[in-house]
């Protein structure tokens, strides 16, 4: 029997939105509180050391999102993913993590 894959940041933010659209008193938890609404709508506890900005774009308003470069992962980020995860997780993150170098040494963008 295999686990099924945790979700990604991207599963989760779309879950979150598709229940705010539909949900009035979940977007307004959402925006005041947005570490309480997280882990209420998918089970996921977000560490206290991340800040969460929750923005409702307007008609006239739009955000655009630039992600962080996450080029490298700390070895102490390694093992405690790997810790709440599974050893194996870790190993599939160092992988990512050599692909990611490998990319750079050869000059994609990543």
């Amino acid at each position: 029997m295999t686990d099924a894959a945790a979700p990604n940041r991207r599963d989760i933010e779309a879950k979150l939105v598709a229940r705010a659209w539909a949900d009035e008193s979940f977007r307004d938890r959402l925006k005041a509180d947005p570490r309480a609404a997280v882990a209420e709508e998918t089970g996921v506890t977000v560490p206290e050391s991340v800040a969460i900005e929750v923005l409702e774009e307007t008609p006239d308003k739009a955000y655009l999102v630039i992600p962080s470069n996450r080029m490298a992962i700390a070895d102490e980020d390694l093992n405690a993913e790997a810790e709440r995860t599974g050893w194996a997780r870790r190993r599939e993150l160092e992988q990512r993590q050599q692909r990611m170098a490998q990319a750079r040494g050869r000059g994609c963008p990543t």
